[in-house]
């Protein structure tokens, strides 16, 4: 089963002869419960492909299906609404919320959408990514490693859909960014979650399900 389709998808940036086709007639299928890595050189459109998935940017051509909800013509209060209940974000620089725990970090997602966490299911995120003990900790006062961990709980309590990682261990160390990518493939398997990921890591890729590699603004092989 298929949980992201899509058809000819095309996103441009700027017009006449400084136009460039960031994505270039995409057409994909995202396995539901799968690890799949994306892969190509700075500028090939990875970050623009993930964001069109995520509805954080509009094509200017084609459709994104995400869990059978066709992104294409919704507004933006609609893709707020998609964002919330069925995308988990994990970014390079973390985005954590300085001012705030790293409990109410992870429970950022509910408090915006006004939901009532699940104690159990938030209990289990927390004890699986070894944050039980700094739940009362602030961003700041944790390792790389650990900001992350908090970015994947806070990118899971919401039950999304699909998880999509745009080069998650970027800022991290060799055995750090092992030590993450570990808990998220954990996660994709304990939880039956798909995740899509961008990486310029080989090493990383070959971990995944499946790779696909993106070459100016399509796909290749």
């Amino acid at each position: 089963m298929n949980i992201v389709a899509i058809h000819n998808l095309k996103k441009y940036f700027g017009k006449g002869e400084n136009q460039v086709k960031a994505l270039n007639g995409i057409d994909l299928e995202i396995e539901k419960g799968k690890f799949t890595a994306i892969i190509g050189a700075s500028g090939s459109g990875k970050t623009t492909l993930l964001n069109m998935i995520g509805g954080i940017d509009i094509p200017d051509e084609g459709e994104v299906v995400v869990d059978g909800m066709n992104l294409r013509g919704l507004k933006e209060k609609q893709l707020a609404v998609f964002r919330r209940s069925k995308v988990g974000f994990v970014y390079q620089n973390f985005n954590l919320v300085p001012t705030l725990t790293v409990r109410e970090n992870i429970l950022f997602p509910l408090s915006l959408a006004g939901s009532t966490p699940d104690p159990a299911f938030f209990a289990e995120i927390v004890d699986m990514l070894h944050l039980k003990d700094r739940l009362h900790a602030f961003p700041g006062e944790l390792s790389g490693g650990g900001q992350q961990r908090v970015a994947i709980a806070r990118a899971l309590i919401a039950k999304p859909a699909i998880l999509l990682a745009d080069e998650p261990t970027g800022n991290l160390d060799s055995k750090t960014g092992q030590n993450v990518l570990g808990l998220l493939k954990l996660s994709v398997e304990t939880y039956h979650q798909t995740l899509l990921m961008i990486t310029h890591n080989l090493e990383i890729a070959q971990m995944a399900d499946r790779v696909i590699r993106i070459e100016d603004g399509r796909i290749c092989g």
